[in-house]
């Protein structure tokens, strides 16, 4: 009886390219009111990419464009991941159809969305003081998510490519938090090493690629993270 591959073949994970958004946070200490006010005026998902993240996106998708070739590309809805999937597409020598998924968004920062730390403290401090004992990992945002809450959520993307994608080379563009946490899943991680993990660059990439020597049926195996193509 044969087997099925219970996992992609490859699996490539890329965050989206700089947004206005990582703009704003990279120069927190230069005091852009003006910045952080417009941000803080913007819904999560339409933050869209800078100039230098579609050059990002672009460069990122020339790399790709020299490996094997995708079946399909997930995406989280929101804009900037949505530009940066189509600004990697737009690199390849073939078409590849992009899907949405809410389940690939990033975490959601609720009614802290767009303050600096200095807001914070001063409009709420009981959640600054929460942040500070649990930690970032555990910190459930006011109205927002913690990281186990945006674990549950790849692990319920992941039953779907899991029965639908075994077998394929799949393409998923995300944001910060799910990029570290399928790492978190796939490596079994817990709240000090997914914290030692650090930052993600914008269009970082990771790649797993599916292992047979202890499994007839596969396991994801990571290739490599973090990886910059610009």
């Amino acid at each position: 009886m044969e087997v099925k591959e219970k996992w992609p073949r490859r699996l490539v994970i890329v965050r989206h390219g700089e947004s206005e958004q990582n703009v704003a946070i990279d120069l927190f200490e230069k005091n852009l009111p003006a910045t952080l006010e417009k941000l803080k005026n913007k819904k999560d998902p339409d933050i869209v990419l800078t100039n230098k993240g579609i050059s990002q996106a672009k460069k990122t998708g020339a790399y790709l464009s020299k490996t094997e070739k995708f079946d399909i590309c997930f995406c989280s809805p929101y804009k900037r991941t949505l530009q940066t999937a189509k600004a990697i597409i737009s690199k390849l020598k073939y078409r590849l159809k992009i899907y949405e998924d809410v389940r690939l968004r990033e975490k959601e920062f609720g009614r802290l969305h767009g303050l600096s730390v200095k807001d914070i403290k001063r409009d709420y401090p009981e959640e600054y003081e929460d942040r500070n004992r649990d930690g970032v990992y555990w910190y459930r945002i006011l109205r927002g998510e913690n990281y186990p809450d945006v674990q549950m959520r790849i692990y319920s993307f992941l039953e779907k490519i899991s029965r639908d994608w075994g077998g394929k080379n799949v393409l998923i563009v995300t944001h910060h938090v799910p990029y570290v946490l399928f790492n978190a899943i796939f490596n079994h991680l817990g709240e000090k090493e997914v914290i030692k993990l650090g930052g993600v660059p914008n269009c970082g990439i990771q790649e797993f690629n599916s292992d047979f020597s202890k499994s007839k049926e596969g396991r994801l195996k990571l290739k490599y993270y973090n990886k910059k193509t610009y």
